[in-house]
């Protein structure tokens, strides 16, 4: 790469452009030249193309099968005739990294968008399902990182909020076929070699259907002998193929060879549900090519989604963040910021899982930059006292002094805190309940609810802000709604214990 393409990038890095320029598709046309941001031409191209050309009846039919019968399907590229360029796709994954973007931000582009398309015409064949709009990218270096660990796409705390039973079983339709099922596109090749998706059959998984018990891993049953283990497949895939697989299958990324020196591992995935179980993130009258801002805010939604992941499985989070694994809590604002500016374009379910995600990850954020802080204090402290202590013993008794430590101050108020608390408050006024509560406030503290030892961002005074707003938002909601503010017995009610997730 020459000089002059370093310091381009450099420029274009996301940690250098404000809330203005990452609105602009000029901004996003300079990123990746190579695609196009609401391009009349090229979407009138996709549009022309006729349906049902991506593939065949009889490969849907086979997948519809196998999902039923296994839980997972694959097709290859041989059987596929995409209407973008893979390759071109792969690079400007690549690019975008170097400028500091998470590969999901792929979904700022057409091609992305053309591609939804393309999938929805097999998902339709193949499941019934529709789009709901969960698209995610992922790219995996091996000497760097893995795909997800072990885990299921759905369990009922993620689906009873919106209203669907915790029976498992009613979570497939009268077919058999999933209300959930995800198209895995790899946009470069996909082997065990750079971490390909691995599967258990859910002939050889008791909670695949029955649900996980609170007192059980799920995966010590599947592999309850040592011959379980022979039943786990492996699913490489060459750059154009796809696998398929439903929500409640077991599946995860391996460690890729950490000597691999070919392509990364990069690949984007299309959710596709029923809207009784998952209804679409934001409206379909949006599609087939929505706007930039409506784009921004989902790709900025959708990291912010998966951020409290970076600390139960780091590798896998780096793989879905990309340069912005190590993101600051003002990042995450951003990303927020631009959430927040079409929020109210998106379900009111995804509004509140958003907001929860975000304030927690926030909070880990805020914690651990705070503890770093304090560390490089101390460490200062100490490398001061030694050099005291080193010029007294070269001098005369009595001619040093030491000098004595400075305690640093607390963390002011900053614009990054009053936002996340304003995300608190308003999506607890939509909600119409408390949505986080004193120990949840407390997070990384002693939790005994005193607030001695807490480090988060709503010490020093961060808590009575907060309940003068949510009582000011209360009134303010009710007024609007032409109810009577509610008191403070009454007013919002806790939410049940969540239940604890499985395979995290």
């Amino acid at each position: 790469m020459s000089k002059a393409q370093v310091d381009e990038e450099a420029a274009l890095h996301a940690a250098k452009q404000d809330l203005t320029t990452l609105a602009s598709p000029e901004y996003w046309r300079k990123v990746c030249p190579t695609l196009h941001v609401n391009d009349s031409n090229f979407q009138a191209a996709r549009l022309g193309r006729k349906a049902s050309t991506l593939t065949s009846s009889a490969d849907c039919g086979d997948v519809k099968k196998r999902l039923v019968e296994e839980g997972f399907a694959g097709m290859s590229p041989k059987d596929l005739r995409w209407s973008v360029d893979f390759p071109t796709l792969a690079a400007a994954v690549q690019r975008l990294d170097r400028c500091g973007w998470p590969p999901t931000f792929l979904a700022l582009y057409d091609e992305a968008w053309a591609m939804a398309l393309d999938a929805a015409e097999v998902m339709k064949e193949a499941a019934g399902n529709s789009m709901c709009m969960d698209i995610v990218g992922f790219m995996v270096d091996p000497s760097k990182t893995s795909g997800f660990s072990p885990h299921r796409d759905r369990q009922p705390e993620d689906w009873m909020p919106k209203g669907v039973p915790e029976d498992v079983a009613g979570t497939f339709k009268a077919d058999g076929v999933a209300k959930y099922v995800t198209l895995w596109a790899a946009l470069t090749d996909a082997s065990p070699e750079n971490s390909c998706l691995h599967f258990i059959p859910k002939s050889c998984d008791p909670g695949y259907i029955a649900g996980d018990t609170e007192d059980g891993d799920p995966l010590a049953k599947c592999f309850a002998r040592k011959d379980a283990y022979q039943y786990i497949r492996a699913m490489p895939v060459s750059q154009g193929g796809c696998t398929f697989h439903t929500h409640r299958i077991i599946h995860w990324g391996n460690s890729g060879r950490a000597s691999y020196r070919g392509p990364p591992r990069i690949a984007l995935s299309f959710g596709f549900s029923t809207e009784d179980f998952e209804p679409p993130y934001f409206s379909p009258k949006a599609l087939p090519f929505p706007a930039l801002s409506l784009r921004l805010a989902l790709c900025s939604a959708q990291v912010l989604n998966y951020a409290t992941l970076s600390a139960g499985d780091a590798k896998g989070w780096i793989a879905l963040a990309g340069g912005m694994a190590n993101a600051t809590a003002s990042r995450l604002n951003q990303l927020h910021k631009l959430f927040q500016k079409q929020a109210k374009a998106f379900h009111p379910t995804y509004r509140k899982e958003i907001a929860k995600k975000f304030v927690a990850s926030f909070m880990e954020c805020s914690n651990r930059e705070v503890t770093c802080t304090k560390l490089k204090e101390d460490v200062q402290e100490a490398m001061d006292q030694l050099k005291d202590v080193s010029a007294a013993d070269q001098s005369k008794p009595g001619s040093k002094k030491r000098k004595k430590p400075v305690a640093p101050a607390p963390p002011s108020d900053s614009d990054d805190d009053d936002d996340a608390l304003e995300a608190m408050l308003q999506a607890e006024a939509e909600a119409g309940e408390v949505l986080f509560h004193d120990d949840f406030d407390l997070l990384n503290g002693d939790g005994d609810g005193d607030g001695e030892g807490a480090t988060d961002f709503f010490a020093f005074g961060k808590k009575g802000k907060r309940a003068g707003r949510r009582k000011a938002a209360g009134h303010r909601n009710q007024k609007e709604a032409g109810k009577a503010p509610a008191n403070a017995e009454n007013g919002l009610a806790r939410p049940a214990k969540k239940r604890k997730k499985k395979l995290a």
